[in-house]
């Protein structure tokens, strides 16, 4: 049996309770090596792969799953961004043949919005600026349709060392839909969310544009950013997005 578990951020405080309960009974685990530190205390063998070794990494748990319980982790969610599609299409793909059962994990993007306050509390949409598997054209496009919607944009894999491009022409397209809408829109930053350097920042489109070098050097691939719609404010110094309430009812 093969499943294929999120983690969450990665603390045992933001673990499921079936999340703890299938790593305690399994005969195997399989992550990345990043990940190999959260998974330690269920005293289990662990087998790692590093970047760019997915489907080794998949293949290996499959493999192993004919005759064990295993566990491929993922941080976050394993459906989003992870690696549950991957073992889905290799199961098939190899005839396999293994049962998989998905364990759900907190993403990225509903923990940093319970950080910065209540970002995501309307429609938003999540885009990973990763250019590795997807073309930067379609991911520059999919910015364009989600600030043309107004929906709120959780953004995941930001910037790398390497991989600055997509960033820079994502926010470039911000501050065109901000001069265009005249909105200023307003931006979460979460470093190390649900982790012990947890970091955040809230602020506006033109001070990122004004001040980006800074804002770049704090920007890396553990940050998420969410990007507000014209209608996401601050509230005690927190990033709120309503959900229309005060609009439709009389609060006296």
């Amino acid at each position: 049996m093969l499943y294929v578990v999120g983690i969450g951020p990665g603390g045992e405080e933001h673990l499921t309770k079936k999340a703890e309960e299938i790593l305690k009974n399994v005969d195997l685990i399989v992550c990345y090596k990043g990940y190999k530190k959260f998974v330690e205390r269920f005293n289990k063998p662990i087998y790692t792969t590093g970047m760019k070794k997915e489907i080794e990494r998949v293949e290996y748990a499959l493999r192993e799953s004919k005759d064990k319980d295993v566990a491929l982790v993922s941080s976050g969610d394993a459906t989003i961004y992870g690696l549950a599609s991957l073992a889905y299409e290799l199961n098939e793909k190899k005839n396999y043949n293994v049962e998989i059962e998905v364990i759900p994990g907190i993403t990225s993007a509903s923990s940093c919005s319970a950080i910065l306050g209540a970002p995501l509390n309307h429609d938003f949409v999540v885009l990973s600026l990763s250019d590795l598997l997807t073309p930067l054209d379609i991911i520059l496009k999919r910015v364009r349709c989600a600030l043309e919607g107004d929906f709120v944009i959780a953004i995941y894999n930001p910037m790398s060392k390497s991989r600055k491009e997509p960033f820079l022409k994502t926010i470039e397209i911000v501050k065109r839909y901000a001069e265009k809408n005249n909105t200023n829109y307003i931006i979460g930053i979460v470093k190390n969310a649900g982790r012990k350097n947890e970091e955040y920042k809230i602020i506006t489109i033109n001070e990122l544009i004004n001040n980006l070098e800074k804002y770049m050097e704090f920007i890396d691939m553990n940050t998420t950013l969410i990007i507000g719609n014209s209608n996401t404010k601050i509230i005690d110094g927190k990033m709120v997005t309503p959900r229309g309430y005060l609009n439709k009812y009389k609060i006296e």
